[in-house]
């Protein structure tokens, strides 16, 4: 069942749809059984329940949401959403901050991590986008400048405090959502090198402990923690998908040893690297022997 304590939130993955939403703008998606990691990316998320209950995690706020409700979730955010109910299904809406210009501010400026959608309290003017943006996350059926106003139009509803003259004081946004983006791609793309707190701030240009306090603040863990987390998450899935030995894998995910692969990936997943393949490939023989 589902873990609800803060510790949750310091295992997610970062996820950047940075190409995918180049050409059309918007990636949009329908899915059913839910039951995600927690994540976060660069792009905003909207969320909207189509069908059943769906719970979510976003930051340190719980939310129960029904058909009609959603969740606007800024970058950088962690966050998850979930339902025992096999029926469920939500629409997901990613894209750029600057897909919608006149929201960017708001998006960037790491001052409000989501925005809730009631299904009772919206405007009728705004829930009227709903049908046809659910529709359109089955089957991309209207072309991107309709769904840019579609989007516009739903979101001015569901922000009513953040538009007008209050949305102003947004406009002054801090460096922190571009230095957020810059260290998740660095780490990522770099996770088989040396990941020292130095290396990252001279590579990025932004001073040491700089980078430790930006990382700290937006994403509730140490900087040293989240690398640590993803090279066991490189490692595992190394082990999984692949037929490179132990210590190929263990320099491919940035440890500088065996001895220290092992160790950290035992207290991670208490089991030795070795054992966990063999776990996997002992159940993949039993699922193929029912299959037979």
């Amino acid at each position: 069942m589902e873990k609800s304590h803060g510790g949750d939130l310091l295992n997610f993955r970062y996820e950047d749809w940075s190409e995918g939403t180049v050409t059309y703008g918007v990636i949009a998606y329908a899915a059913e059984n839910i039951w995600q990691d927690f994540h976060l990316h660069s792009q905003v998320e909207l969320v909207i329940v189509e069908r059943g209950h769906v719970s979510a995690r976003i930051d340190d706020t719980q939310l129960e949401l029904e058909p009609g409700d959603g969740a606007l979730i800024c970058p950088h955010v962690i966050h998850r959403f979930y339902s025992p109910d096999k029926n469920a299904s939500i629409c997901v809406f990613i894209f750029n901050t600057g897909f919608i210009s006149d929201f960017k501010a708001f998006f960037e400026s790491n001052s409000v991590p989501f925005v809730r959608m009631h299904s009772k309290t919206c405007p009728s003017f705004a829930k009227d986008q709903i049908k046809y943006l659910t529709d359109f996350s089955h089957n991309y059926s209207i072309g991107k400048t309709v769904i840019k106003g579609m989007l516009t139009v739903l979101i001015s509803g569901i922000m009513p405090a953040y538009s007008g003259g209050e949305f102003e004081r947004f406009k002054e946004r801090s460096n922190n959502f571009e230095i957020c983006r810059q260290l998740l791609l660095y780490i990522d793309n770099n996770i088989s090198q040396d990941l020292s707190l130095e290396k990252i701030a001279k590579a990025l240009n932004i001073v040491p402990s700089y980078v430790s306090t930006v990382f700290s603040r937006n994403f509730k863990t140490s900087l040293n923690s989240y690398i640590s987390k993803k090279r066991i998450s490189v490692a595992k899935k190394l082990l999984v998908n692949s037929k490179k030995s132990i210590t190929e894998i263990a320099f491919e995910s940035g440890f500088s040893s065996i001895r220290s692969f092992n160790r950290r990936f035992h207290d991670s997943e208490g089991m030795s690297p070795s054992e966990y393949r063999n776990s996997f490939m002992v159940a993949q023989e039993i699922l193929k022997t029912d299959s037979d």
